[in-house]
């Protein structure tokens, strides 16, 4: 009887070891998996400052998104605002002169190639001074800017003074601005996908899947989207129904978070 009685109790003590272990086990599953960070996306919005078509659809996303404000546009400073009450990160949209299109494209103060290095200093200062809640900035066209290293390292340097952080457009393939801001140690981002210039919705859609899948497969991507005509209410209702049905594969961050 008192060997039936050490018996019981050993195989209740194997059991009771036994089921410890096994919720240890389900426990560092759990936390090993709550530690696995999601591929992040982050979605620049361009040309705010117009009180452009989208506006008011952008500013409702219920997901992080960094806001490119125009500067000395109609509504610059309102819109500022509102990016930063609705909890959004701003940057300016510094316009810079193209190799193509049209002069009124870039507003009242962009950066052109007729200017001397002095000029490129002082529109980018008023500019940058203008968006005061900005943290950084990137291009508004800018193809034939972005690939003068000189102008570039001009601008750069305002930035840096301000700790800024940088996002390269890469409307030029032959960019150097992005080197360039990080040969200055300037935090940096470059855009893998344009999502719109399109009217279409499921291209859209189409645009930011193929961004998460780059993030996937290399842990971060940067879209770039806009308002107005490029985009606007259906670029807005793109990313809200990718959002709905993807949303929860990605991290969505701000610009300066994947700037390095």
């Amino acid at each position: 009887m008192k060997i039936n009685k050490l018996t019981l109790l050993t195989e209740i003590l194997l059991l009771s070891v036994f089921i410890a272990l096994a919720a240890r086990l389900v426990i560092n599953k759990t936390v090993s998996a709550a530690n696995i960070e999601k591929p992040k996306v982050a979605i620049v919005i361009d040309d705010f400052g117009n009180n452009s078509a989208g506006t008011e659809e952008m500013l409702d996303l219920p997901i992080k998104f960094t806001g490119a404000v125009m500067p000395f546009m109609p509504y610059t400073e309102k819109e500022m605002n509102m990016l930063a009450e609705k909890g959004k990160e701003l940057i300016l949209h510094q316009p810079m002169e193209a190799h193509t299109g049209k002069r009124s494209w870039l507003g009242e103060t962009p950066i052109l190639s007729s200017m001397s290095i002095a000029e490129v200093k002082e529109t980018f200062t008023k500019n940058s001074d203008q968006l005061s809640k900005a943290t950084g900035f990137n291009n508004h066209m800018g193809s034939l800017i972005t690939e003068d290293k000189d102008k570039m390292t001009a601008i750069l340097e305002i930035a840096k003074g301000k700790n800024w952080f940088y996002v390269d457009s890469v409307t030029t393939s032959k960019s150097v601005a992005g080197d360039t801001a990080k040969e200055l140690g300037i935090p940096t981002v470059k855009r893998d996908v344009f999502l719109d210039s399109t009217q279409d919705k499921n291209k859209i859609k189409e645009n930011l899947m193929k961004t998460i899948k780059i993030a996937k497969e290399k842990g971060s991507a940067l879209a770039i989207g806009h308002v107005g005509a490029e985009g606007g209410k259906v670029t807005a209702a793109a990313i809200k129904e990718v959002v709905d049905e993807a949303g929860n594969e990605v991290e969505f961050v701000f610009a300066s978070e994947l700037a390095k």
